[in-house]
């Protein structure tokens, strides 16, 4: 179904500009009086994210107030001030912190049982086909495959959890938004956020030693496995980049791969 059929099936009334990415459909509209956000998936994987939305029920993440079919009806948030904005303006621990905190809303035990999300193993995939291109790529993938085979702490995960994906309710504090849903390892979730906001920013002198170091004991990690995953996931982002032809993005994420495993 498109957007138009779900504003329509839905009750929704437009209120904003439509938005279209490359995985999803983005309307805010107003439903019972109040604003919200309908996203309809386009891809299995946007679906999964909204399967875990709707499971995590608002506990760390914006509300679910209606789903069905490829589509999700939620909370619409803030987005100003943004997390991104807030690490770029010299308050990088702050943004970090707040993530954490999310991270830890959505890691929280919960009585239901989990949608079938797939397992982390599947997402590097990317990374062993690019074992070849380099030793940036090949030192990752061994690390990957020592972390991959001796999982620690597994639950389920949002699977992107970077300073976009994470947004203000002046009722509720930060909340998370567009999961991709994955089943893996606690410490996994936490290496995006060292690989964001932006690359420079990632590679800018003392940044990682200092984050991770803040990520480790906000967290309860082990830094160096911290880190460890942190450079496996910056050489599967490059992998990602190298399958898009986006040759400048590969290059940053590899620095910022070789970087943390020069740290571990």
């Amino acid at each position: 179904m498109s957007v138009d059929s779900y504003l329509r099936c839905w009750n929704l009334m437009p209120d904003g500009e439509a938005r279209r990415t490359p995985s999803s459909d983005l309307q805010p509209v107003v439903w019972e009086g109040q604003p919200a956000m309908l996203k309809v998936a386009r891809s299995a994987e946007e679906q999964r994210g909204n399967d875990l939305m709707v499971w995590l029920e608002g506990e760390g993440a914006a509300r679910v107030y209606r789903h069905g079919g490829a589509a999700l009806l939620i909370e619409r948030l803030e987005s100003a001030p943004d997390l991104a904005t807030l690490a770029l303006g010299g308050q990088d621990d702050a943004a970090t912190r707040i993530l954490c905190g999310a991270a830890a809303g959505v890691h929280r035990d919960r009585p239901s049982l989990p949608p079938d999300l797939p397992d982390l193993r599947r997402w590097f995939w990317s990374l062993e086909a690019a074992q070849a291109q380099g030793e940036t790529f090949a030192q990752a993938w061994v690390t990957a495959q020592r972390l991959l085979a001796d999982q620690r702490g597994v639950r389920p995960l949002h699977g992107d959890l970077h300073h976009g994906n994470v947004l203000r309710s002046p009722e509720r504090g930060w909340l998370v938004i567009d999961p991709k849903g994955l089943t893996g390892e606690r410490t996994f979730e936490f290496a995006n956020m060292l690989c964001n906001p932006t690359p420079e920013h990632a590679l800018t002198p003392g940044r990682l030693e200092r984050q991770s170091a803040l990520i480790a004991r906000e967290a309860g990690l082990d830094r160096a496995r911290l880190l460890a995953w942190a450079g496996a996931y910056a050489a599967l982002s490059a992998a990602w980049h190298l399958e898009d032809a986006q040759m400048e993005q590969a290059r940053q994420s590899l620095a910022v791969s070789a970087l943390a495993h020069s740290l571990r």
